[in-house]
């Protein structure tokens, strides 16, 4: 203890902000070890603020300290952990072959190099997904998760909306520029605005889920917070991820319509009064003369390199060696240089997926998607059978918050994104605990059935 107070002591005298940082590193790692579950969700809100120095740096740490605190506990006590990888076995052998085809692409790959460097991050989030599937154990621990969410999405809204303020200009392009767009912290506008719609349809679901006035009443202040700031990012996508989610809350919870369409007012309104105090973010989103800042020209090289090998693909991250070879190829664009001479992806996950992997990475992708979004409806419906409509109106709500990030996906090249990766972990710790809610309450109806039976025959 007194060599570390003497540790940090010099550190101050060199450096506050290491000294700050260092202090910070301690305290997580101590949080990691000693209480794993808070460890992961103080590094919850890193994925939101990861275009930051301290947001960065908060990423890469809370990490490795967090798979290290899981590996340690793993081998002491893997009762739990066993448990829940055996429950959903299949899950697990499908993102193990996913991740194994992907790697499989470099034999075929003109650029084996490209593949390479884009195959080593993908055990990140498939590591982040086993860490809060096995971590999250409890019904608290799981609303504790989804509230860390909100949280941290509502804390990347306030700072993109406070660092607007001082780079909001008259002056600047309103389709181009990123001057009058909240971005934050988050660093690209679009990508936040995904994280935003997700977590503003997760709030409303936690809403229903605690019962403490003042709870809601804060939850209430960040959906306004989120929706606002969403329609300050002055994306496109915004549109389209929120209509997706729209169909799909008025299909999942087709019995309370009514329910849904006032709650989507309630969200429209904020944003409706940002449009209206910021012009130059409605004009932007009712402008589409840029034809998408290149992106249908790159959707057009997707399709045309995807037809080249569609059931194996080109190569993990071959996508951007081979467009400029089509450039020529797919007829007319707007936008030459995005396809020709820019190093961009397809901004679409599904036909990034298509191109690099082909097929079989799509659909193993798909399959993984698929399944926990299935897990999430099934949850509701037995929540409901055990009597927690609250916890099923939270299972039904994941389910459309993912559906709110697969229609972002069609904009944005998403497939490591971390937040979607939590979402879908969500969908099978609901299950779950589902099964064991349900568990319990049949139990406990055959136990007071017993004992009735056992007090009429006395």
């Amino acid at each position: 203890m007194i060599c570390s107070a003497m540790a940090l002591g010099v550190l101050v005298g060199f450096d506050e902000q290491i000294a700050v940082g260092a202090l910070a590193a301690v305290a997580l790692a101590a949080c990691c070890f000693l209480k794993p579950t808070v460890g992961l969700l103080c590094w919850l809100p890193a994925v939101f603020i990861n275009a930051s120095a301290a947001g960065g740096a908060l990423l890469r740490l809370g990490f490795v300290l967090s798979v290290a605190a899981w590996t340690v506990e793993a081998i002491r006590r893997r009762s739990i952990m066993d448990e829940r990888i055996r429950e959903f076995r299949w899950l697990f052998v499908l993102l193990i072959t996913m991740y194994v085809w992907f790697g499989a692409t470099m034999l075929w790959a003109a650029e084996p190099m490209a593949t390479l460097r884009e195959y080593r991050w993908w055990p990140i989030p498939l590591a982040v997904f086993g860490l809060v599937l096995t971590r999250i154990t409890s019904i608290n621990r799981l609303l504790a998760l989804v509230a860390t969410f909100v949280a941290s999405a509502t804390l990347a809204a306030v700072i993109g909306m406070i660092v607007l303020r001082s780079t909001a200009s008259a002056s600047a392009d309103p389709l181009n520029s990123l001057d009058n767009r909240v971005s934050g912290a988050a660093g690209d506008p679009n990508v936040l605005c995904a994280g935003l719609v997700a977590a503003a349809i997760l709030a409303f679901g936690l809403a229903c889920a605690v019962r403490r006035v003042w709870v809601r009443s804060v939850i209430a202040v960040a959906i306004l917070a989120l929706a606002a700031a969403a329609a300050g990012t002055a994306s496109r996508m915004v549109v389209i991820s929120a209509g997706v989610a729209l169909i799909a809350a008025l299909v999942i919870f087709r019995q309370v319509i009514g329910r849904v369409i006032a709650a989507s007012l309630c969200a429209a309104a904020p944003a409706a009064l940002w449009f209206y105090s910021f012009p130059p973010a409605w004009q932007r989103m009712v402008v589409s003369s840029d034809g998408g800042s290149g992106r249908e020209d790159l959707w057009r090289a997707a399709l045309h390199l995807a037809q080249e090998s569609p059931l194996v693909g080109l190569g993990l991250d071959n996508f951007q060696v081979h467009k400029p070879s089509v450039a020529l190829e797919i007829g007319a664009v707007q936008n030459a240089s995005a396809v020709a001479e820019k190093p961009l992806v397809a901004h679409n996950t599904y036909l990034q997926l298509w191109v690099d992997s082909g097929v079989i990475g799509l659909a193993l992708f798909l399959a993984i998607v698929v399944f926990c979004t299935w897990c999430s409806l099934r949850a509701g419906r037995d929540f409901t059978s055990a009597g927690r409509r609250d916890l099923a109106v939270l299972s039904r709500s994941v389910a459309v918050a993912v559906v709110s990030m697969l229609g972002s996906a069609a904009f944005l090249t998403i497939a490591r994104d971390f937040r979607l990766w939590i979402l879908l972990a969500i969908g099978p710790i609901l299950l779950s605990l589902a099964r064991s809610e349900t568990h319990r309450r049949r139990e406990q109806r055959v136990g007071a059935a017993a004992v009735a039976g056992s007090g009429s025959r006395a």
